[in-house]
């Protein structure tokens, strides 16, 4: 109402009273009264103070007041009414906001307030602030919420989804029906319903008793389709793994609503039984509907919520002191943290989710409270950094700000306020990473490159200047027969380390490039094994090594894979442990076949042992990258490029294997290698004439004594073990005092004390000729077989003992034929005359025709040479049938290359020429040039530099 100053028609002073509407005020009274809220606001000055404090009557009304009387216009009557735990923290806060002149806070926070009855509910205050043109505060203004109903709706809520589970999980009858049969048994049934099966003996009457008697009208033509047996089996028929329908029954006089579920009995396409279940929903259902209701009318205050909630991502007030904290926001339902707890534990989780993006420390370290307390010690600066998660998928901002302090300056409470920042740092930090990734790979690649051809550069130039200084040094003493052939030797073996050095570089390109494949051919580990141990006897006598070779249960040693490969990766690691263990050392090479559940694949372990220089846990993380070499001076003599290992690791992946590595410095290493190879269909049958019959084995060392033993005994002979020879003299004593003597007598050569061949000739004087006694070594016997077979041996078999090698041997020996293992092969092969068969050789290179006519022509053969394919093809064609015996046929040549060349021999028209042996001779040496060579009508193929051995073998097996 108002009253002003005025005067009449005559002009005689007068009074005007009016009534205005303050219709903003209405419709905010209006807004308030549909939010459930109160209005309140403050005035300040402009030293941050606050003068004046009005609430308004919606404010008074919800915390049970009436008037102003009872809730007067004062600022500290607020204070006094916020519960006392609650009091310092939104006190803090609303003056913190009030001073933050750059309104970066918002005055945003629940808490409880006491009623008028003197009890406490939760309220939530959410205010903004106008201020003067100079930043200082001028007034207040805010909202005020009662979140009680809200709080016990949420509980109510979670309170209704444990009650709508435990009645859904809870059935009223459970049956397990023969759609065939027309039975069923019956698992649960509720006592009201028991009366059903006095009545029914089949699953049809049964349920036309429970439709008649307990379904509702209205439902019962639907349950009655759904418990129809043909229906339930064309709907299985159909895929259908569950079929429900609801209905309403009748149970103690009360209608209940009830889910009937049917599904299949069998987990099959087509199940002729059943499993019922007949669930009671009613009071679940009902719980949903006052959900759902619920639900609704707090759609408004969801989303007024949500709209505050979204101003920041969240916030938390920390109590420095206390150790305590407290999550305001939405936190995820799978969060490693709770919303409130100790700040220590708080820090400890979020420490294991989130890092820092730019500084060092952990967000341990930088929000620990010792390090929040050196921050804010005397400061009321607000602290910021940047994090993401450990995977960098989401990044974040913290503003740290200091609420209070005690005191002596130290911090007592401090804010963290939260937001995303992902949309904006995922450019900057991908960015950022492709540069630096970019960068470092660069600089890698060209460290790499440089080291690689500083050590290509020394260990070529190593072999090379011993090739052309010992060329030189043979020059000049071409009448010294001897020199000269020393100079030869030392070529030879120079030239073979650098091949080794070109194919580690060759075979680390087709790697990377990926071009790399391995071949499937038949191969015996035994034969491997040999092979394996001719290669490397000469740098291991060089070195003066022990060398030990063990071998486990082999149940397959027929094996399908590329046997090149295998072998391959075993020298490389083995040519390590002869160059790296100081002279002197032990090695041992063992290999095992673990049980695995194919039966088409096996599973081998090889293991390289030594006692050499060993590597450091450091090396050991890098030690299977290219040109990667140990910086130990030990080490500087051994030549290499850094290859072999990355080669050994990519060919093992290849073959689905692993290769695990154990070492120390000063103790040695230890390498495992697990290959899996397919299996031959060839079965490790016993033979019937070997089994039990007795044989003794003498060895100092256990490990292959007791290898030889399980060898034997997987055969069927009757084993025993001696660890000397004076034992194995005075078992065979006691044997043959028995009147059965030892089948056989497996001795080892060198033994301490009485060695193998006299352990044979005192077995002799006791058992005489009629035992067979067999010299084991792993060393050439050549040197001492005339002195063996004087002392009464009469075989001799090398280690490592493989079970076919032995079974092979008893086998002879029972027919009567000598043991293959015991010839000498380069005497066979001496014994060989070729005189009367001729040779094409077709090669493009002078230099290497000469040395191939050369070297075959060695062999007693007739030599014709063509300088490219097309003239090996005419010379093959002009001259008679069966004139050439084999063709040698160089891949990469002039005119006509090596394929070529084969392909128009298989076509020529006179079968004789046309099915002519040819043999690849050839630089290119990988397994798919082998496959090539074959695939182009070739029958072998055979590597440039010429292998002697291999030579030889093929001339024994063409001609």
């Amino acid at each position: 109402m108002y009253k002003t100053d005025s005067v009449d028609e005559k002009g005689q002073k007068m009074w005007v009273l009016s009534v205005q509407t303050d219709w903003t005020q209405q419709n905010l009274k209006l807004i308030n009264n549909v939010l459930k809220s109160g209005m309140w606001y403050m005035e300040l000055n402009a030293k941050d103070e606050i003068v004046s404090a009005f609430f308004s009557h919606e404010f008074r009304k919800m915390l049970g007041y009436h008037d102003i009387l009872d809730f007067p216009n004062r600022y500290e009557m607020l204070v006094e009414t916020i519960h006392p735990d609650d009091r310092d923290r939104v006190v803090s806060l609303l003056n913190k906001v009030i001073r933050d002149e750059k309104e970066t806070l918002k005055f945003n926070s629940d808490c409880r307030m006491r009623m008028s009855d003197k009890t406490y509910q939760w309220f939530r205050f959410n205010a903004e602030i106008i201020r003067r043109r100079d930043g200082s505060p001028l007034r207040m203004v805010g909202t005020f919420i009662n979140i009680e109903e809200q709080r016990a709706n949420e509980l109510f809520i979670k309170k209704s989804d444990a009650f709508h589970r435990a009645y859904t999980e809870s059935n009223i009858c459970e049956y397990y029906v023969d759609l065939r049969e027309n039975t069923f048994d019956s698992l649960k049934v509720d006592e009201s319903m028991l009366g059903l099966f006095e009545k029914s003996s089949t699953w049809d009457e049964m349920i036309h008793e429970y439709i008649d008697k307990f379904v509702c009208e209205e439902d019962k033509s639907a349950v009655e389709l759904i418990y129809n047996r043909a229906y339930m089996r064309e709907k299985f028929k159909e895929g259908n793994h569950e079929i429900s329908i609801e209905c309403n029954i009748i149970i103690d006089g009360k209608k209940r609503l009830v889910r009937n579920v049917v599904i299949p009995g069998e987990d099959t396409s087509f199940s002729h039984y059943a499993m019922i279940f007949v669930r009671d929903i009613t009071e679940a259902r009902k719980q949903a509907d006052e959900i759902c209701e619920i639900t609704r009318k707090n759609t408004v205050m969801n989303q007024l919520l949500d709209g505050t909630i979204r101003l920041v991502d969240c916030f938390s007030m920390c109590d420095i002191k206390k150790n305590t904290y407290k999550v305001y926001g939405m936190l995820p339902s799978d969060s490693e943290y709770t919303p409130v707890g100790e700040y220590d534990e708080f820090i400890e989780k979020i420490t294991g989710i989130f890092k820092p993006i730019s500084e060092e420390k952990t967000l341990k370290e930088i929000l620990s409270r010792d390090s929040i307390r050196k921050i804010f010690y005397g400061s009321d600066d607000i602290y910021k950094f940047e994090y993401s998660t450990n995977d960098e998928t989401v990044f974040k901002n913290m503003a740290v700000i200091p609420l209070s302090h005690d005191k002596n300056d130290n911090i007592e409470k401090v804010m963290f306020i939260v937001q995303d920042i992902t949309n904006e740092k995922k450019l900057e930090i991908a960015s950022r990473k492709v540069l630096r990734e970019t960068c470092e790979a660069a600089n890698r690649a060209n460290n790499l490159k440089t080291e690689f051809l500083s050590n290509m550069s020394h260990d070529i130039r190593t072999p090379m200047n011993a090739i052309v200084g010992m060329t030189a040094i043979a020059g000049a003493n071409i009448d010294n027969q001897d020199r000269v052939l020393d100079c030869l030797g030392k070529i030879t073996k120079s030239s073979r380390h650098l091949l080794g050095l070109i194919n580690e570089v060759l075979d680390m390109s087709r790697i990377e490039s990926g071009k790399m494949t391995l071949s499937e051919e038949e191969f015996n580990l035994a034969e491997m094994v040999d092979n394996l141990i001719v290669m490397t006897k000469n740098d291991i006598e060089t070195h003066h090594h022990e060398f030990e070779v063990r071998i486990g249960k082999i149940d397959h040693e027929n094996v399908i894979g590329d046997s090149m490969r295998v072998q391959q990766v075993i020298t490389n690691v083995l040519s390590n442990a002869i160059k790296y263990t100081p002279d002197g050392g032990k090695i041992i090479f063992s290999i095992d076949e673990k049980d695995d559940r194919s039966k088409n694949v096996g599973c081998y372990e090889f293991t390289i042992e030594d006692n050499g220089i060993g590597m450091t846990k450091e090396f050991q993380k890098i030690l299977f990258e290219p040109f990667t070499r140990a910086d130990d001076k030990r080490t500087t003599k051994v030549q290499g490029t850094g290859l072999g290992m990355t080669i050994v690791r990519n060919t093992v992946n290849m073959m689905n294997g692993s290769i695990k590595v154990d070492s120390e410095p000063g103790k040695g290493s230890r390498f495992k290698i697990t290959i899996f190879l397919k299996l031959q269909e060839k079965e490790n049958d016993r033979v019937e004439e070997l089994i039990d019959l007795p044989v003794l084995v003498v060895d100092d060392d256990r490990i292959c004594g007791e290898n030889a033993i399980n060898i034997l005994n997987d055969i069927g002979i009757n084993g025993k073990y001696a660890s000397s020879g004076d034992e194995a003299v005075r078992l065979t004593r006691k044997k043959h005092e028995t009147g059965e003597d030892y089948f056989s007598v497996i001795v080892d050569w060198k033994m301490p004390g009485m060695d193998g061949i006299e352990t044979t000739r005192q077995i002799r004087k006791i058992v005489g000729r009629d035992v067979t006694i067999i010299v084991l070594t792993a060393y050439d016997y050549s040197e001492i077989e005339e002195e063996a077979r004087m002392a009464g041996v009469d075989e001799f078999i090398t280690k490592p003992l493989f079970r076919s090698r032995i079974q092979d041997l008893f086998i002879n020996i029972l027919e009567g034929k000598p043991n293959d293992s015991a010839k000498n092969y380069l005497s066979d092969i001496m014994k060989l005359n070729y005189k009367d068969k001729k040779i094409l050789v077709a090669e493009d290179n002078d230099l290497n025709r000469e040395i191939a006519k050369e070297i075959i022509e060695m062999a007693g053969v007739k030599v014709d040479t063509a300088c490219n394919g097309k003239e090996a093809v005419e010379m093959l064609k002009n001259s008679d049938a069966g004139t050439y015996d084999i063709i040698f046929m160089d891949i990469q040549m002039p005119l006509m290359n090596g394929y070529e060349a084969a392909a128009a021999i298989r076509n020529l028209d006179d079968n004789v020429k046309a099915a002519t042996p040819i043999i690849a001779m050839t630089a290119n040496a990988f397994a798919e040039d082998v496959i090539l060579a074959k695939n182009a009508g070739m029958n072998e193929h055979m590597a440039k530099p010429i292998d002697i051995n291999k030579l030889n073998d093929i001339l024994k097996k063409w001609l």
